[in-house]
């Protein structure tokens, strides 16, 4: 019997090999140390602190790139969260492949990112 496939999981399976490709494991995804929940940055924001450092990770709910800067929505078991990217917060170094390829063109909405 001869497995037919869409669309949507060819594109899948092709973005998830390119990653196998950059050395990425998508499955099973290494556990990521969380810090916070996303209720707790809610509740205990306080601007006048200035930046502060969260490990976070869930589903991508939501995902809008503007060139070099992102917004996305991240969703765990506590709620949901707006996030911000900068594409030289995420790659400081000249390498800037986890952005330009892996968080714009190879994550989807649903994946579980951190």
């Amino acid at each position: 019997m001869q497995m037919h496939l869409s669309e949507q999981e060819i594109l899948r399976r092709e973005k998830m090999q390119q990653l196998k490709d950059l050395g990425i494991n998508p499955y099973p995804a290494p556990l990521y140390p969380v810090s916070d929940k996303t209720s707790d940055i809610k509740q205990n924001f306080k601007e006048e602190e200035g930046d502060k450092q969260v490990s976070l990770a869930g589903r991508l709910m939501i995902r809008r790139v503007q060139g070099s800067a992102s917004f996305a929505e991240l969703q765990d078991d506590k709620g949901r969260i707006q996030l911000y990217f900068r594409r030289d917060d995420i790659c400081p170094e000249e390498d800037k492949t986890m952005y330009n390829t892996v968080f714009k063109k190879l994550v989807d909405i649903g994946d579980i990112i951190g």
